[in-house]
């Protein structure tokens, strides 16, 4: 094996390359969304944590790898990117469920195995021994292939699958209004195409010998980027992996189809508090109430704020009062006030007495004393 040499450079990709492989596992790890999608994505990570973990090993050996194992492995992340992230896409998009003909999508994958089995199966020794005998590098492979005829293959296949991706965006965006999951869509296509225009300048560059090592690095700043880009969305926007309705963020009186489904979502709201009471829960927060309307934290609020104009408080509290007043004005209740604070969800008198008083005008005691004197 040959021994590695190590800059702060490699360190960095390597740093990234083990973040990549930490999201992956996460992925795999997600109990909440799309599990067969969640499960797309992280091999897709994984893979391009090894891809990286591949370019340490060839720069920290000035173009060769640390194991021989190593070799040509490379192929198979580069020709599974595609389908993968195109596959996840469409299922993240349109929810459709992979069938027996979405196994048409392996057979690059499948291809690379065969022309390559043969190599991948040997002892380390001998892939040294077959790399030091043999003039081509076709030679080495069970169907007579040049590598960089290889590279031509993955690199087509690499812009067929952008197209594809890129069509299903664009039929996406046309169909449905702005969403944070058309921005993420968005953001990992154009994250791809930079990769895949990197990959294809590198080899061009290397063609004709006018590649560096500091200019191979582009691809490593690629893999970066998009690594980067799936951080800041698995943690500043987890809603996007969570499986959670997503409402655009702009006003949605603005357009047709986002009041038509911000209005469905306000009827669901006043569903869950007319017909199931909910609000009589003395443990309902912001998020119990998103979680059943299987919207985000932030988007339940905004629903509340949007057609009921008051907060999760107000909101919540306004119905605990009416149900109150309902119980004070029947001539059958014979619960104290007390009673009356527990079984309708208020935690504390205070907070009971001060939205009742805004309510009505008057106090509980005042307001049963009324009532009292007028039946």
């Amino acid at each position: 094996m040959i021994t590695p040499q190590i800059d702060i450079w490699i360190l960095l990709f390597f740093a990234f390359s083990f973040q990549a492989f930490m999201l992956g596992i996460l992925f795999f790890l997600k109990r909440k969304g799309d599990k067969v999608a969640n499960r797309l994505f992280g091999v897709f990570i994984l893979l391009f944590s090894y891809n990286l973990l591949y370019n340490c090993s060839y720069w920290a050996t000035n173009g060769g790898v640390y194991h021989p194992h190593f070799i040509f492995t490379n192929l198979i992340p580069w020709i599974s990117y595609g389908s993968l992230l195109y596959l996840y896409i469409r299922r993240v998009l349109y929810q459709k469920k992979l069938t027996l003909k979405d196994s048409l999508h392996a057979i690059p994958l499948v291809s690379v195995l065969v022309v390559y089995g043969n190599f991948y199966v040997l002892p380390a020794s001998e892939k040294i021994r077959a790399l030091r005998t043999t003039v081509f590098s076709h030679d080495i492979t069970l169907i007579k292939l040049y590598r960089e005829y290889v590279i031509i293959i993955v690199i087509f296949i690499m812009f067929f699958y952008i197209g594809l991706i890129s069509r299903e965006y664009y039929k996406y965006k046309e169909e449905t209004p702005s969403t944070q999951k058309k921005l993420w869509i968005a953001s990992l296509l154009v994250c791809f195409a930079a990769y895949v225009f990197a990959f294809t300048l590198y080899f061009v560059l290397n063609y004709f010998r006018l590649m560096t090592i500091t200019g191979d690095y582009i691809i490593g700043y690629c893999i970066v980027l998009f690594i980067g880009v799936v951080s800041y969305f698995s943690f500043m926007q987890p809603d996007i992996f969570s499986g959670k309705k997503i409402i655009p963020y702009i006003k949605y009186r603005k357009n047709g189809m986002l009041e038509s489904f911000a209005l469905e979502m306000k009827q669901q709201l006043e569903d869950l508090m007319v017909t199931e009471k909910v609000y009589l829960d003395h443990t309902l927060t912001l998020n119990k109430l998103a979680d059943l309307l299987n919207l985000s934290r932030h988007h339940t609020s905004q629903i509340i704020n949007e057609y009921f104009q008051s907060n999760f408080f107000e909101f919540v509290n306004n119905y605990r009062i009416n149900e109150a007043i309902n119980l004070m004005s029947d001539s059958t209740n014979t619960m104290n006030i007390n009673e009356i604070i527990d079984a309708t969800g208020f935690n504390n008198r205070s907070s009971f007495y001060t939205t009742f008083k805004k309510k009505t005008g008057m106090s509980p005691t005042a307001y049963l004393q009324k009532f009292s004197k007028d039946s």
